[in-house]
């Protein structure tokens, strides 16, 4: 087999060749800490298409350039609050970044480290290649998804907050936690009610589908920590069709800092 060969076949089998950086946000100005019990910090969650592997992050794998041009290293890289094994596209970084009034504020960040990872659903675990630095939301703009895809019965089991009906289960990731819109408590019925999984059946024409429930909920005690997925617990689609997107009304969910999220129509890539 050729070079050219295997690599297109590499790409036709794993969708998600390549890692890349789907989203860094500033979450809070000086609201949280470190497992070390330093306290005062910043956060910017850092979303990727490929999991992570944990046992590779160091802090010293993530550099923030701030407005002023110089960098910062995080006090800690944490898989948490998302935390289990299907939820490994995040990586949570807290440190000093920056000051939102006085400044200077954190504006991009880049992987200087030596990153393992892996597409969701593959075997084996990987090297990082180099990837683009990636652009830091300011801290006032809301939560937007960041991506969508289905998830396979063996990632699937043995999720302590999985979807208990239906019998299609499409992961979405936003860009920061979330909660409701205003109360900052768990989400609920609206939430559930506004959410549509777009399909596209192979006529060619799309079908919206409104979930049964919306799962990966209550991850911890407090609704402070909930994790920035939703697991949509969705009936079977249609035959043939493949997830093409999601969508969900604006002034729904907010991050940490407050912000409420826009309307989003979000268009998955070709993944299931």
């Amino acid at each position: 087999m050729s070079a050219t060969t295997a690599a297109a076949t590499e790409t036709a089998t794993n969708p998600r060749p390549k890692p890349k950086i789907l989203s860094a946000s500033w979450g809070t100005d000086d609201a949280v800490g470190c497992p070390s019990g330093a306290s005062g910090l910043d956060n910017i969650p850092v979303t990727f298409d490929w999991f992570v592997r944990r046992a590779s992050i160091q802090t010293t794998d993530f550099q923030i350039v701030r407005s002023d041009g110089t960098t910062a290293t995080p006090t800690c890289a944490l898989q948490f609050p998302p935390d289990e094994r299907d939820e490994a596209q995040t990586v949570n970084l807290i440190g000093d970044f920056g000051d939102s009034v006085n400044g200077p504020t954190p504006v991009a960040i880049g992987i200087v480290g030596a990153l393992q990872g892996k597409a969701p659903g593959a075997n084996a675990w990987k090297a990082f290649p180099s990837l683009k630095q990636a652009d830091v939301e300011p801290l006032s703009g809301g939560p937007y998804v960041v991506d969508a895809w289905t998830l396979t019965p063996a990632l699937y089991r043995g999720d302590r907050n999985r979807c208990e009906t239906g019998r299609t289960f499409v992961r979405v990731m936003w860009s920061n936690g979330l909660t409701a819109y205003p109360t900052g408590e768990e989400v609920g019925a609206a939430v559930v009610s506004s959410y549509r999984a777009l399909y596209r059946r192979p006529n060619g024409k799309s079908v919206a589908i409104a979930p049964l429930d919306v799962a990966d909920l209550h991850d911890h005690r407090s609704a402070a920590n909930a994790d920035n997925m939703h697991d949509l617990c969705l009936p079977r689609p249609p035959r043939g069709a493949r997830l093409a997107g999601v969508t969900i009304a604006a002034n729904l969910i907010q991050d940490p800092n407050g912000d409420p999220n826009l309307a989003q129509k979000f268009r998955a890539p070709r993944i299931d």
